[in-house]
């Protein structure tokens, strides 16, 4: 898990949206999960984490928190479906909040997302945020599926390595571990985007709407990641090169449709699937020809050509910190900032114990909360 870079401390390292990763010498063989930087640091804190794993209590009482709402309101599968109208029934808020509640609870210790998104949730401040999801699917890709694969999301995955209470998991929502490992060498699950408006805070307490949507990069950084089983070995086989340029063609068409729909100008791109996510010298850039800047240079331009004039792209800038900028201030409105994000987890992974994009976009946003399907029935699905 973690599709996207190391933040510098204190500003020092610049954001790219790509992963970095523990280079390892020639002589050392390639670990079942390779390590990213962000999953070294998950790890050791997960080490302190296991004497109070559950931080928010026993199952016991998180089940009490957790009072299942009816089907009919909270994770609808009709709710889900249509878009909301004007007459629909009063969304539980209360009820939607507890669901969240619950999920915070099953995160290892200073992994979770944010408790203010948690009270925005429950005391209905959320509407027009959460009115405003759509995760994108591609067309032709069987839409229920595309419902369970962003609904069973696990709640932080970092390597491969899962930093939550998987029992904890199982007693309160009905599963283990995602969706996304029904894929693997036989064939992949499909590749799904979340757009919503959210909220996002600065440390200094200011706060103000974005709009992001979170794309899904190829996984290479451990040879247990079902991506890696399906594609590789790459460079002798040229069919899967050319499936992975289209398939990454078909990631970058959901910023760019994303952003047309929505009437947005600027489109600010991390490079979603690159550094550790791409498996470094032991995944993509294992050889020249098949490296991450080759499958950007290779999936990016043809789709960029197609919406010249009309969308205009920028390298994203740091990650919450020009959302605050007098730069950013005049541009908001029309920007489209793109977070690459994980197949396996709920958006923002480890959160503050992730120094990658993702964790950087979940600690300052309510993504986590807006872009689950069981604290969201208002959110929709739209192919693209």
């Amino acid at each position: 898990g973690g599709s996207s870079s190391v933040h510098g401390v204190g500003g020092r390292r610049r954001n790219t949206g790509a992963n970095t990763q523990k280079r390892r010498t020639a002589a050392e063989p390639l670990l079942p999960a390779s390590r990213s930087r962000c999953a070294a640091l998950c790890v050791s804190m997960v080490k302190a984490a296991l004497v109070a794993k559950r931080p928010a209590g026993s199952v016991a009482l998180a089940k009490a928190a957790f009072k299942r709402p009816s089907s009919a309101t909270v994770g609808s599968t009709e709710l889900a479906r249509k878009k909301p109208a004007a007459d629909d029934r009063a969304v539980p808020w209360k009820a939607l909040g507890r669901t969240a509640e619950s999920l915070w609870g099953v995160y290892f210790q200073g992994c979770n997302f944010p408790r203010w998104s948690i009270d925005l949730l429950a005391d209905g401040l959320l509407e027009r945020h959460a009115r405003s999801v759509v995760f994108y699917y591609n067309e032709g890709d069987d839409p229920e599926t595309v419902r369970r694969l962003a609904t069973q999301r696990e709640p932080a995955n970092i390597g491969m390595r899962r930093v939550y209470d998987e029992d904890m998991l199982q007693e309160l929502f009905g599963y283990r571990q995602g969706a996304y490992s029904e894929g693997g060498g036989g064939g992949l699950m499909p590749n799904i985007a979340a757009y919503c408006l959210t909220p996002m805070r600065s440390q200094a307490g200011a706060s103000v709407d974005v709009h992001v949507i979170n794309l899904i990069g190829y996984a290479f950084d451990s040879v247990e990641q079902p991506d890696y089983q399906y594609f590789f070995p790459l460079h002798s086989r040229p069919e899967k090169w050319e499936e992975l340029v289209e398939r990454m063609s078909k990631v970058w068409r959901f910023a760019f449709e994303c952003a047309r729909r929505h009437g947005l100008k600027y489109l600010l791109l991390p490079d979603v699937g690159g550094g550790a996510f791409s498996g470094g010298s032991y995944g993509l850039d294992r050889h020249e020809s098949t490296s991450y800047a080759k499958l950007k240079e290779a999936s990016l331009p043809p789709v960029q050509e197609e919406f010249k004039g009309e969308i205009e792209v920028r390298m994203l800038p740091r990650i919450p910190d020009w959302v605050f900028s007098e730069e950013a201030s005049g541009m908001l409105d029309s920007t489209l900032l793109v977070n690459a994000w994980d197949p396996w987890s709920i958006v923002g992974n480890a959160n503050r114990s992730d120094n990658s994009l993702d964790g950087f976009y979940g600690r300052c946003t309510a993504m986590a909360v807006l872009c689950w399907p069981k604290s969201n029935p208002l959110l929709r699905y739209e192919s693209v």
